[in-house]
């Protein structure tokens, strides 16, 4: 991206024109290799000609407006040679200090690093007086202000990678403040920001930026400056491109960390992406993600887990959907897991579970490729079953699910199984006088759902010879459904 403060060259022209209903002059900047183009109206010339007169420039030197024949092609050439002229004299004599208005003109502030930072700088500022304002009323109110402190909104914020590089190069090339009379724009705002930045979401992708040929994901950065994040997501940055350096910086701060759409192959890409060792071997604590507890890795493109999973022993949260995971290997070295989100994948189950995921409470295999229930059968702390989309035929798979103590909520849509006669009053009843209290495919049991199914309870213990006692002791109360 552009460094103008650095520039070995920096061209301004006017190169054509576009007419449609309104004249529109292109103005390409080149500063050393990244160019863009802005499209200017006159007006726009003459409002920037206008504000320019205060920082010295010659009040005649903007070709005069035309009122008649404006259209003309041949006004219109000269005309766009004169602005050219214009636009490179006023460039040249205000190089050396290039004020806002042109800067903006110009669309420095959206394509070169100091101008950005110029307003990452006032933003942060104004937020942070933003804050001191609302504390100071809550004072005036007699809130906890009184005490000298207010609880305070955790600080996050939405960047891309031009935001990044620029903080990164900054700190690669100290220089003095550009305007050390104002503290709006004084660099150590964002500075301080990023010390105390708790959530940070970057949104990379390999497309141009506006008009010009900086690509988001060509640019590189770090995480240097960040010492307090918590939360980090990543959509469509791409980790092993050697672009993005210093994340492992993070682990001991951070909870939540989100990779979405990056192209992923393998999470030690993720875990170890700062690391030049992949066998865990030879992996030391200093690679331990302590305090991470949401691991989220959808629509990536896994095949399955590795070893370097267990660099996260404090888990709670691992979501995988949209990748294309077969199995659920490397899972038994996260102890404690309670949430597992493997929807869209490629997942057909043929071992049991609970030796992998034995203290997990919620899991979702929707859109996969699973025949069998049987290898749920031990999950014994298992509260929330999702298994719509996959291919279970009979009803004899989910009867076993149903003997599960916790299980609250059981989503079996777009199956197979759900073609068979009476399935729904045939898995409640499954669930015995839990059935009332159970979630089947997103929906409670009706009254009149329970009191067949408690018809058909009493049939099967007349079947079965049990007697009176037992059975009524064993019937979902509608009456209590009722309340």
């Amino acid at each position: 991206m552009s460094n103008y403060e650095d520039r070995r060259e920096c061209v301004v022209s006017v190169p054509r024109i576009v007419n449609d209903d309104v004249t529109f002059y292109i103005v390409v900047v080149q500063v050393d290799a990244v160019c863009w183009e802005v499209s200017r109206r006159y007006s726009d010339f003459a409002a920037l000609h206008e504000k320019l007169i205060e920082e010295g420039v010659d009040r005649d030197v903007l070709p005069p407006k035309k009122l008649l024949g404006n259209k003309d092609p041949a006004f219109l050439m000269k005309r766009r040679k004169e602005l050219e002229s214009y636009l490179q004299g006023i460039f040249h004599f205000l190089a050396r200090n290039l004020p806002v208005p042109l800067a903006e003109f110009l669309d420095f502030n959206k394509y070169d690093l100091n101008f950005i930072l110029r307003n990452l700088a006032s933003d942060f500022y104004q937020r942070e007086a933003d804050l001191t304002s609302l504390q100071l009323d809550q004072v005036d109110d007699g809130g906890e202000g009184v005490a000298g402190k207010v609880e305070e909104v955790p600080l996050e914020t939405s960047w891309t990678p031009l935001e990044m590089y620029s903080v990164s190069q900054r700190l690669q090339h100290t220089q003095p403040p550009s305007d050390p009379q104002s503290k709006r724009y004084d660099f150590t705002n964002v500075m301080d920001a990023c010390c105390r930045l708790e959530q940070l979401k970057l949104t990379g992708g390999d497309q141009k930026i506006g008009s010009s040929n900086i690509i988001l994901n060509d640019l590189t950065f770090d995480f240097l400056a960040f010492k307090a994040l918590t939360k980090l997501r990543l959509h469509q940055i791409k980790l092993d491109s050697g672009h993005l350096t210093s994340l492992g910086i993070l682990r001991s701060t951070l909870t939540e960390l989100t990779v979405h759409d990056s192209g992923v192959l393998h999470v030690h890409h993720v875990l170890l992406c700062d690391a030049s060792l992949t066998d865990l071997n030879l992996a030391s604590k200093a690679f331990v993600w302590n305090s991470l507890t949401l691991l989220d890795l959808s629509s990536n493109k896994l095949e399955g887990l590795d070893r370097s999973i267990r660099l996260a022993p404090g888990l709670q949260t691992l979501i995988l959907t949209n990748n294309s995971i077969n199995n659920l290997d490397q899972l038994t070295g996260l102890p404690r897991l309670r949430h597992l989100s493997l929807s869209n994948n490629k997942i057909s189950i043929d071992q049991d579970l609970h030796v992998k995921l034995g203290c997990v409470t919620h899991i979702d295999l929707s859109h996969n490729k699973i025949s069998s229930l049987q290898h749920f059968i031990k999950l014994y702390s298992l509260q929330e079953l999702n298994i719509s989309h996959n291919k279970v035929k009979e009803l004899e798979e989910v009867y076993t699910v149903c003997k599960l103590p916790c299980l609250e909520n059981l989503d079996l849509s777009n199956n197979k199984v759900n073609q068979q006669v009476d399935y729904r009053l045939k898995i409640l009843e499954a669930f015995g006088t839990r059935s009332r209290e159970v979630k089947l495919d997103g929906e409670r049991a009706t009254k009149s759902e329970l009191d067949k199914v408690s018809v058909l309870m009493a049939l099967r213990v007349t079947r079965e010879k049990k007697s009176p006692t037992s059975l009524f002791g064993n019937l979902p109360n509608s009456e209590q459904w009722r309340n």
